[in-house]
């Protein structure tokens, strides 16, 4: 084998290797690629934020002071046994010396003169005996109790101590309903941006590949001497005018990603691929949708009631179970100024046993039961004070609720405007790309017939490229507007239109 075959083979063969390492590690990038759709970036997030789970902790507090609140009116039982070894006492040593036994063998003299000297120390003996099963001086003392101690009036505390925690209890609930849609509204905007992106990269390709193919035409017309070097080097400008805006739009894809992928705290270290295609065109027309789904003009677009469904959003009910459970702290705080009325009752049963061990007849019951009536006729001027700071605090957030109120209000009305100009946007849009994509290819056509020049074909394919871009805009403008609606009003505008959206 000559040289020159052998090197032509070897080249062919490091060709052909090469491809196929390509197709391999192309193969490769496809199978690692992260296929997610909205749906799935959001229940992701749901189950992963810290947002959600700092919500969650709040709620789970809120339940925890409920049930102290409510443990306020139920009786309170307690067991308690008690074990005592006596190690010294004060009454030991006060018998008054050893008992006193007649000696009856002895005269009448002895038996009174020993029965006058044991006479001083009898009652001290007898007293001795009483202590020996007692607690005063038994060495060993065994005592269990059952003691119920139960609440019967405190000035209304009971009451609006249970019915403030529960507003609190609802109010943390609709807080938390309400970092779910924020974190919703979070994510579909990152997904939209990161569509937008995309679309916005396809549209700048596009126009790449556009003027690439017109340059190539432009060339091969000039070595056929059709056309002059002044229009190919023109071609070759307007070819790299192109490349800069591909690089930005590559580097917005990128940005949007990684927002997006921080979010739904996915991995980073994939390719990720979006299924739900809501920029695609025809995403939102007719076929996909119905004749409702995509508005020919902004009329169709039902918007009755948008402010009434905001005003019993999760974010105002929140505000108003909060204004509720304060108006009850300013009772909890006035009822300082009744008395405390409850009842109590204790069974109980005593060993003093010789031994260690108690026996059955060693245990003596005690049974008592009786009210108590408590109440603090001068404070300092405390609770006073107190009452003034949870009216205060009531004012305040009336006064939260009422802005929050007109907020809601003035948004969701500025969010309907926008909602119906992106609407009519959008439909003006989607009409003028198509007259441009059939200007584009009138304007080939006529610049292959020779019947124009480069100059006509150049701004037809950019005022093509701009339609495109415009059209993606408004239906990014569309979208984005259904979704802050919905966090808005708590309606599932936007995610009607989600779900039936075409799938990659």
């Amino acid at each position: 084998m000559s040289p020159r075959p052998a090197c032509r083979f070897l080249l062919t063969a490091a060709v052909a290797a090469l491809i196929l390492i390509g197709a391999a590690r192309a193969h490769a990038a496809v199978e690692d690629t992260l296929v997610v759709g909205l749906r799935d970036c959001e229940a992701r997030a749901l189950e992963r934020s810290e947002e959600i789970r700092g919500y969650q902790s709040e709620l789970d507090r809120a339940q925890a002071r409920y049930l102290v609140a409510r443990s306020s009116v139920l009786p309170h039982v307690e067991l308690s046994t008690t074990y005592t070894q006596q190690i010294e006492s004060i009454y030991e040593g006060a018998t008054g010396g050893p008992g006193f036994a007649a000696d009856t063998t002895s005269s009448i003299e002895e038996r009174v003169r020993a029965l006058e000297d044991a006479l001083p120390d009898a009652g001290l003996s007898g007293l001795a005996d009483l202590f020996s099963n007692s607690a005063f001086a038994s060495e060993h003392s065994w005592d269990a109790t059952v003691s119920v101690r139960q609440k019967l009036f405190q000035g209304g505390f009971l009451w609006h101590s249970i019915a403030g925690a529960r507003h609190a209890l609802d109010g943390a609930a609709a807080r938390r309903r309400d970092g779910e849609a924020d974190v919703l509204l979070g994510v579909r905007q990152a997904y939209l941006d990161a569509l937008w992106a995309e679309r916005e990269l396809e549209i700048a390709e596009l126009g790449l590949r556009q003027v690439e193919s017109q340059f190539h035409r432009v060339a091969l017309r000039q070595e056929a001497g059709e056309v002059s070097e002044f229009e190919r080097l023109r071609a070759e400008v307007q070819r790299d005018n192109q490349l800069p805006i591909v690089q930005w739009a590559r580097n917005n894809l990128e940005l949007a990603r990684l927002t997006l992928l921080r979010l739904c705290n996915l991995p980073g270290d994939r390719p990720l691929a979006l299924s739900s295609r809501l920029l695609d065109s025809g995403a939102l027309g007719s076929e996909a949708l119905g004749a409702e789904a995509m508005p020919i003009n902004p009329l169709p677009i039902d918007t009755t009631g948008w402010v009434a469904a905001a005003y019993d959003a999760p974010a105002l009910l929140g505000l108003r179970q909060q204004a509720e459970a304060l108006r009850h702290a300013v009772s909890i705080a006035g009822a300082a100024r009744w008395p405390e009325f409850s009842a109590f009752a204790s069974l109980s049963r005593q060993a003093f046993p010789r031994d260690f061990a108690p026996r059955e007849d060693d245990w003596k019951r005690d049974a008592r039961a009786g009210l108590a009536l408590q109440w603090t006729l001068f404070d300092g001027l405390e609770t006073r004070g107190a009452i003034q700071e949870a009216r205060v605090n009531r004012t305040q957030a009336e006064l939260q609720l009422l802005q929050a109120r007109e907020s809601v209000r003035s948004g969701v009305i500025a969010e309907r405007g926008e909602l119906l100009r992106a609407a009519a946007d959008l439909f003006a849009r989607t009409r003028t790309v198509a007259v441009a994509r059939r200007a584009y290819a009138l304007a080939e056509l006529r610049y292959t017939e020779g019947a124009s020049g480069l100059i006509e074909l150049e701004e037809t394919r950019r005022d093509a490229q701009l339609a495109e871009s415009n059209e993606a805009r408004a239906r990014h403008a569309y979208l984005t507007a259904l979704a802050r609606i919905e966090r808005y009003i708590a309606r599932p505008v936007f995610t009607d239109v989600a779900q039936r959206g075409p799938q990659r």
